[in-house]
């Protein structure tokens, strides 16, 4: 994917956070999609340097982002792929477990749309913790609605809050709904656990799913399966009554359009509709204190 406006600016809050980029990983080798002017607007908002020859060293690395990497604190920032057609530090299939040479080596992973492209999820993300040091930070931004055909996977927060928790080593320290384009607002997500709801988004664009998780410890990862929290804690579902049928009384409108509306009228009420919806208007997804109206 590369560091669209998007992802830079979620990697440069996690800079602003206190983040440590000193020895930096990025899964496959990432390029830069945003202007200097952007980087210039966006190193301004978040506190990073600006100073003469600032935007130089910046993209220096162009197309890739090192030297983007190296501004943000990266000694020597690294990159890892399964295969070295873009030049990557290190050649590794992240299906399979990494070189123990790597053990405790990253004080920051950054995920920029790569593990949603790797078949083996779980042995992936074992490989990130195992790369991690403690105290250090994954940086994930992959797809979550509309990226069908992308890549394997597209993501739910369930699944990062339930992967990256205390258990398995892991504090989800941000997590972050946005749509791609460069104006998107951002919306913190909640973890269902916490909030006892599931915390959903039905939307008509390309959405990601950024997260920042710390590695608090060296645990075994996984010993216990993670379970979505609403099927490993059922106390807080409402079990549905017996011969319950209040879902087939729809409202009268729409009970109305699907008799007497021929099917074309109907698609374009149900357009309609979508092109109206707030889409985030689901009471766990906050609209984040972070705004981009420049």
């Amino acid at each position: 994917m590369g560091f669209d406006l998007q992802c830079s600016r979620f990697v440069f809050a996690a800079k602003q956070a206190g983040v440590d980029f000193s020895d930096t990983l990025t899964l496959g080798r990432q390029n830069i999609h945003i202007s200097e002017r952007a980087y210039r607007t966006e190193a301004k908002r978040f506190g990073l340097p600006l100073d003469e020859g600032a935007l130089s060293r910046a993209f220096s690395g162009f197309p890739y982002v090192d030297g983007m990497l190296t501004e943000l604190g990266a000694k020597a920032p690294l990159s890892m792929d399964a295969s070295d057609y873009e030049g990557a530090s290190y050649l590794a299939d992240l299906n399979k477990p990494v070189s123990t040479e790597f053990t405790g080596k990253f004080s920051a992973i950054i995920d920029a749309g790569t593990i949603e492209h790797i078949f083996n999820f779980p042995q992936a993300v074992l490989n990130v913790a195992a790369m991690l040091k403690v105290g250090g930070h994954l940086i994930s931004v992959n797809g979550a609605n509309n990226f069908t055909g992308h890549g394997f996977y597209q993501f739910s927060p369930e699944l990062f809050y339930r992967v990256f928790a205390p258990e398995n080593g892991f504090v989800v320290e941000s997590m972050v709904l946005s749509e791609c384009n460069d104006d998107a607002e951002w919306y913190e997500v909640a973890d269902p656990a916490e909030v006892r709801q599931r915390v959903t988004l039905i939307n008509n664009a390309r959405t990601y799913l950024m997260m920042r998780a710390r590695k608090t410890e060296n645990v075994e990862m996984f010993r216990k399966t993670p379970q979505q929290s609403d099927y490993e804690d059922q106390n807080w579902v409402q079990p549905e009554k017996a011969g319950d049928m209040s879902y087939l009384r729809r409202p009268l409108k729409q009970r109305l359009a699907e008799q007497f509306l021929p099917r074309s009228g109907r698609t374009v009420m149900r357009r309609l509709s979508q092109a109206t919806r707030r889409h985030f208007a689901s009471p766990h997804l906050v609209r984040s204190r972070m705004h981009f109206d420049d």
